[in-house]
């Protein structure tokens, strides 16, 4: 989804000064040291933007690209529903942004970027994003910003469960199982889902006509699985799993042939983790292991890869004292690939060493500073810092100011295709590099006399600079496409959002509006024809925008989200662009309460998409549909 801005929906709250366990709080404290915002504690200075469970609600069948793409300004350039669905965030590529489940990035090493159409929201319970460049906390490719997926544990919950069915326009049809259990000693987590469709939609030709779209249908299932088990006084053990599976047929251009497309995804994740805390230490080993499969073929020609990838996690945090903590550690990966496109096996290796610490002088003043150095095979990236400041001006009965900066280095190593592909792969590519800077402010308001209304507004400024930008391009003499350190790249913007809530003993409301201004432009391309210019670079719009109300009135419920996305250029130099488009999406639910505490409750919501009927296209020739509308029933017990 875009971006310019993750003009935060819903900005997230300031982080207060952690204090130190006391010995009789040691036995609480694995249960937040297994979420994966952990490493946020050292971000101080940023924003981030949280899609909890109930933003989350109408997506529980769906993919964290159709949860992103209505709940926030971010742009998603998308090929169709159900298919390719690509991130860019404050004007960079798709491969900028790191993706993390519970800790470990997620990405496809051999296309070094995610599909979020392959992503289904049931993979976890909390999705974070955080823009701006955080390599030293999350590694390769946090330049862009990095999403987070976590399922934080609450322990002592008891069993609990769902089922959804849910049904739609284009042949959809989806469903769901959820089911957890925790004492305070061990707790589980299951979700199962799928979705199919036919996707034969209607939609506008650019000469007017109205044509129906073939050979995009889609089935995608996904089964993931949560455990933490305490172990003893301070120790925790994490075991989680997900796996995704997806069966698509692949929606051709408009005006084109159809040559049958077809591609099949598969992904295996499984972790396993120890850690065990005391009043002033903490240590943690984890270890993860991936397989993905991508199988491409069309009527003349196919594709076939299987990665695998090993990763490993070390560290200790040493708390000083109640404002000093630092944590140190390691982490490695192994790639091993097949891939027809490669000609022969192909393993690689890379290591990154790593130190957060966190400063808090003064109850209004924190700080922070982290450090990683990534080894990789032939090249080494530079050290990427990143520095942080956050201090409360204001903090009254009524108001609540906070200042921000940050300053970051970040690094994208380069991709097996970029290293390996055949023809054209460079095993010498250089690894690009980036530095940025933001400032910004978050105002609180909160009156005593209404104790139930809260307005949180934010607004950030950023400048980045990305060097080494790899571009696919042939070099002098060569008629074929080879990666290459091209482009200088300057991004710059403005994000800002406010939300407010208001809630009583049987209504709640909730309206969130952001705004994200992102100017993305080369200052310097090494290809001999190119001329540079300030122009704005391809799909990135200069504007865009989100709305969204929602609302609890007794058993009903209701919302919608306005979103707004500007022109966006389709080429270099040329003058073609993508019209801008204005998508209107709402939901209104009921919900059936027993009156025993431990009974089923049955909630029937019905959706509706694109309610204005726009004619749009995300990504050039790739047809959207008009109006649709979903309906589902789901069961919920305790």
């Amino acid at each position: 989804m875009k971006f310019l801005a993750l003009s935060l929906l819903w900005p997230a709250q300031p982080a207060q000064a952690q204090q130190a366990p006391s010995v009789d709080s040691v036995r609480v404290l694995p249960a937040v040291r297994v979420e994966v915002e952990r490493p946020r504690r050292f971000a101080v200075g940023t924003r981030v933007l949280t899609l909890d469970s109930a933003a989350l609600v109408p997506y529980r069948t769906a993919t964290l690209a159709d949860a992103l793409a209505a709940r926030t300004p971010l742009y998603l350039k998308n090929y169709g529903p159900g298919q390719l669905s690509s991130i860019t965030m404050r004007g960079t590529s798709a491969q900028h942004t790191a993706v993390l489940w519970n800790g470990f990035n997620v990405m496809l090493p051999t296309l070094g970027q995610n599909d979020f159409a392959l992503l289904p929201v049931s993979g976890a319970t909390q999705v974070e994003v955080q823009p701006g460049p955080a390599s030293a906390l999350y590694g390769s490719g946090a330049i862009g910003g990095t999403v987070l997926l976590s399922s934080p544990v609450r322990w002592a919950q008891g069993l609990r469960g769902a089922a959804q069915a849910e049904a739609g326009s284009f042949g959809l049809r989806a469903g769901s199982v959820e089911a957890g259990f925790s004492n305070t000693r061990l707790a589980l987590r299951t979700s199962a889902t799928y979705r199919t469709a036919t996707n034969d939609f209607s939609y506008d030709e650019p000469g007017g006509r109205r044509l129906r779209q073939t050979n995009a249908a889609f089935w995608q299932g996904s089964l993931a699985q949560d455990i933490a088990w305490r172990v003893g006084k301070a120790g925790q053990i994490q075991a989680a799993a997900w796996l995704t599976k997806a069966d698509r047929h692949i929606q051709p251009a408009i005006g084109t042939q159809n040559n049958n497309a077809r591609q099949l995804d598969q992904s295996s994740r499984l972790l396993l983790g120890y850690e065990h805390t005391t009043a002033r230490h903490e240590s943690s080993v984890r270890v993860a292991w991936f397989e993905d499969i991508l199988n491409y073929r069309t009527d003349a020609f196919q594709s076939n890869s299987r990665v695998q990838t090993t990763q490993a996690q070390v560290s200790h945090t040493v708390r000083f004292s109640q404002a000093t903590s630092l944590r140190v550690g390691a982490e490695a990966q192994h790639f091993a690939v097949r891939m027809t496109d490669y000609g022969a096996f192909v393993s690689e290796n890379r290591f990154a060493g790593f130190a957060l610490l966190r400063y808090d002088p003064t109850a209004r003043l924190r700080l922070s500073a982290t450090l990683r150095q990534a080894v990789l095979p032939g090249r080494r990236p530079p050290l990427t810092p990143v520095l942080g400041a956050e201090w409360q001006a204001l903090a009254s009965t009524e108001h609540e100011l906070l200042l921000k900066a940050s300053a970051a280095r970040g690094y994208r190593a380069p991709t097996l295709n970029e290293r390996y592909y055949q023809p054209g792969g460079d095993p010498n590519l250089q690894p690009e590099t980036s530095q940025g800077y933001e400032a910004g402010l978050t105002h609180n308001w909160h009156s005593p006399a209404h104790p139930a209304l809260k307005l949180q507004t934010e607004l950030t400024g950023y400048q980045q600079w990305v060097d080494n930008w790899v571009m696919w391009w042939p070099k002098p003499g060569q008629s074929f496409v080879s990666p290459r350190n091209l482009r200088r790249v300057r991004t710059q913007g403005l994000e800002a959002s406010s939300g407010l809530r208001w809630h009583s003993k049987v209504s709640s409301m909730q309206v969130r509006a952001a705004y994200a201004y992102t100017r993305a432009f080369k200052t310097r391309d090494a290809v001999e024809s190119a001329v540079v210019t300030r122009r704005q670079l391809v799909y990135v719009p200069l504007h865009t925008a989100a709305l969204t109300l929602d609302g609890t009135h007794s058993a009903w419920q209701a919302g919608s989200t306005l979103t707004f996305t500007g022109y966006r250029y389709t080429e270099d130099a040329g003058p073609n662009f993508l019209p801008s488009y204005l998508l209107l999406d709402a939901y209104v639910g009921y919900t059936w309460r027993p009156k025993a505490p431990a009974g089923a409750a049955l909630t029937l919501l019905a959706q509706g998409r694109n309610l204005t009927n726009q004619s749009y296209q995300s990504y050039l020739y790739r047809a959207q549909p008009l109006r649709s509308a979903q309906l589902s029933l789901r069961v919920a017990w305790r």
